[in-house]
């Protein structure tokens, strides 16, 4: 009944309302000059409450009043597919009008989503510790609009859930990073999806490839095994799922909080780890019907039956999946079976309680062990690009 009533609602969506209000992202006004314009919108931030945020060329306010920075959060960066939303393929279509992609061009739209990636802003003693879940091909636009208005600077970590681009294709725009606020990124990942990255990104692994004084991402890898290991004193257990027949992906627990992005089945061995789960972030593609790589919302929901988190939210939304009409219709089963579940979108910010062990993070004791690049490479190591061995139940 819930799903015909989706499908139903989703029919109707009046699209020709929405392309009413579209204006051109960027758009110029020819009355005064961009350097003009610029400062006129920057000066609107002065209202109260306001932060600016970036956003493809054009800034807009975001509202910060319920945001504590001395409190643990976490910042949801990216909440689409791969290819993200608006699709071209939708608004270059003369056909047919996407109700969603054209919602989607509207600034402050939650229709507007890039590749999943969710940023966890951990408040330890030693300050804010920033350790991002993925890096896809999205993730400096994501940066560029989400990181000025909640004052992220430094990247602490990158844990990675696998290697497809949606997961790794932004790992080259860390240089931005390591060329101008740090040294070096650390980046958690399985051996498989590190085996694939000496391929795809093999300069950043070997970066005695690199042409001198060439400027790239500078990289640690930590190669993680499916055992629990530490990130700046924060407990990672590893949720390991299927992304496909054969494919293997991670999704990660860290206190009670689960996020699993890239799913086409739990296996059994997973269930346990996922008890009393508080907040579930889960993979829901599309209203409809599961794809041969990614939940769809009917099989999204009986995973939800069955873990039986406090609170669910959705994420890795397509768009045949409009915001508000699917969280008008979700919002029923709080009524109808005691469950909590949203569509997250891209800037959800979600208050968090995370227990860390009790050193200086700063000073982590070395526990790890370091393989250089000569014993990888059979050649003198760089600066950079150092790997470690397997990482588990390890305070790094």
């Amino acid at each position: 009944m819930l799903l015909r009533s989706i499908a139903s609602s989703f029919s109707y969506l009046p699209s020709s309302s929405r392309l009413g209000r579209w204006q051109p992202l960027f758009a110029v006004d020819n009355r005064t000059s961009a350097s003009a314009t610029l400062l006129s919108r920057i000066q609107e931030f002065s209202a109260p409450n306001s932060v600016p945020a970036f956003a493809d060329g054009i800034l807009g306010k975001q509202d910060a009043a319920e945001l504590d920075r001395g409190k643990s959060y976490l910042l949801f960066l990216g909440t689409g597919t791969s290819e993200g939303i608006p699709r071209v393929s939708c608004l270059t279509n003369l056909e047919t009008k996407c109700p969603v992609c054209w919602s989607a061009v509207e600034i402050g739209s939650k229709n507007r989503r890039r590749n999943t990636s969710i940023l966890i802003r951990m408040s330890t003693a030693s300050g804010m510790r920033n350790i991002l879940i993925d890096a896809g091909k999205f993730f400096y636009h994501s940066a560029l609009q989400w990181f000025p208005c909640f004052g992220v600077r430094d990247l602490d970590a990158v844990i990675l859930t696998h290697s497809h681009a949606d997961a790794i294709g932004g790992l080259d725009d860390l240089r931005d990073w390591t060329n101008n606020v740090q040294d070096v990124v650390p980046v958690y990942v399985a051996k498989r999806d590190f085996e694939v990255m000496r391929k795809t990104h093999y300069y950043l692994v070997d970066t005695s490839v690199v042409v001198e004084g060439a400027a790239v991402s500078e990289l640690q890898f930590h190669i993680i095994t499916e055992q629990s290991f530490f990130v700046h004193g924060l407990k990672v257990i590893p949720l390991p799922v299927w992304h496909g027949p054969g494919y293997r992906s991670l999704g990660y627990r860290f206190g009670n909080i689960c996020y699993i992005s890239d799913v086409s089945e739990i296996p059994e061995e997973t269930y346990p780890l996922l008890k009393n789960c508080e907040l579930l972030i889960l993979d829901a593609l599309r209203p409809d019907r599961s794809s041969a790589t990614h939940f769809g919302l009917p099989q999204a929901l009986e995973e939800v039956r069955k873990i039986r988190p406090k609170k669910t939210l959705f994420t890795g939304m397509m768009h045949t999946m409009d915001h508000e009409v699917m969280n008008t219709e979700l919002a029923k089963l709080l009524t109808s079976e005691g469950l909590d579940i949203q569509l997250s979108y891209d800037g959800l910010q979600i208050p968090i309680d995370l227990q860390t062990d009790h050193f200086n993070d700063n000073n982590p004791p070395p526990s790890f062990f370091n393989v250089s690049k000569r014993q990888l490479f059979g050649r003198k190591p760089e600066a950079h690009g150092v790997i470690t061995s397997e990482v588990t139940e390890q305070r790094l």
